[in-house]
């Protein structure tokens, strides 16, 4: 790898360490990821809800992995919306 652009990603990863994006819930900062983990789980729950309801459970096989990607999944799309999309 050229050292021109090793540099720049080296200064870059260094100087955004601080650039998290923080939610304040009564005083306290709470990072994002931990509202958008907890808004995924909810999403993710009403969605097995809806998969019991239809009778879709039986085919979501390997069930854990399948439910781990679609938490997931649904935390990232939490994250584009609420805090990359400007």
């Amino acid at each position: 790898m050229s050292r021109w652009i090793l540099l720049p990603a080296v200064f870059v990863s260094l100087t955004m360490t601080g650039c998290d994006p923080q939610i304040n819930i009564a005083g306290a900062y709470f990072p994002a990821w931990l509202a958008c983990t907890l808004g995924g789980l909810i999403l993710f729950w009403g969605l097995h809800l809806v998969f019991l309801k239809v009778g879709l459970l039986p085919y979501l096989i390997p069930l854990p992995l399948v439910y781990g990607a679609l938490i997931t999944s649904l935390t990232c799309i939490l994250w584009l919306l609420f805090f990359a999309v400007k």
